[in-house]
């Protein structure tokens, strides 16, 4: 006699599987997310180098990038001169300007970044925004010199300042030969908006397009995804909670 599986048998069966596959893919699909968002960063930060590099030959002064980051004009006016290195991309100079208001939206810190504060916030970017055709945007910051003196504070692991026993910041002074920064969301206003996840800084100094490194800017991130790691570190928080 043929042996076969009773209805009930089947519908066990089925159960289980539904059950595994209801544990297992939300993880599979947020790890499908991440992916997807690293090869993203990875082609808009190697479009970004292509594109300085091009400015560079077209204009004979290979190893300077003062072309297209001109310490003498503003962010506007670099952020219009280096959007026609991309075809079709746009500008937005503010968030009032007609169809722009999209572009301007918080964007949280890859960690519970405080500042010289006791609770969390985000980041609010008020610079001109480069649109670019796969929805893609560079928000362009621009230097009034490449070398300056800084003066900050002393910071912890998450950028945050450090406090002394009387609870003031402990100020530190550095060097920064950074002529502009930029900041790219390579998915646009569509979620998570946070550093370290979708949103990064890359520094141009006077012969160099470099990864940015500070924590609260996805700096971890940055270098897993440029190092061919699909793995993407940043802290989920709500904005305003304790640090």
């Amino acid at each position: 006699m043929r042996k076969a599986f009773t209805l009930a048998e089947v519908l066990i069966t089925l159960g289980i599987i539904g059950v595994v596959a209801a544990m297992t893919m939300p993880t599979l699909i947020n790890k499908h997310k991440e992916v997807e968002l690293c090869t993203k960063t990875r082609k808009l930060y190697s479009n970004i180098q292509n594109a300085v590099l091009l400015a560079q030959k077209e204009a004979g002064v290979v190893g300077d990038n003062s072309v297209f980051f001109d310490v003498t004009k503003s962010s506007v006016e670099n952020a219009k001169r280096f959007a026609k290195l991309f075809n079709g991309a746009k500008v937005c100079e503010n968030k009032s300007q007609k169809g722009c208001s999209q572009y301007y939206y918080t964007q949280k810190y890859a960690t519970k970044y405080s500042g010289s504060g006791t609770t969390t916030k985000a980041s609010n970017m008020t610079h001109p925004k480069i649109i670019l055709n796969d929805g893609a945007i560079i928000a362009l910051q621009q230097m009034t010199a490449c070398e300056r003196i800084t003066n900050d504070c002393k910071q912890d692991s998450t950028g945050s300042c450090i406090l002394d026993e009387d609870g003031n910041t402990i100020p530190t002074t550095g060097k920064s030969v950074v002529c502009t920064y930029l900041y790219i969301d390579v998915n646009g206003p569509k979620n998570p908006n946070q550093f370290g996840a979708d949103t990064y800084q890359v520094a141009i100094t006077q012969n160099k397009v470099l990864a940015g490194t500070w924590a609260p800017y996805g700096g971890t991130s940055f270098r897993n995804i440029l190092a061919g790691k699909n793995e993407l570190q940043y802290t989920k928080y709500t904005v305003g909670s304790p640090r």
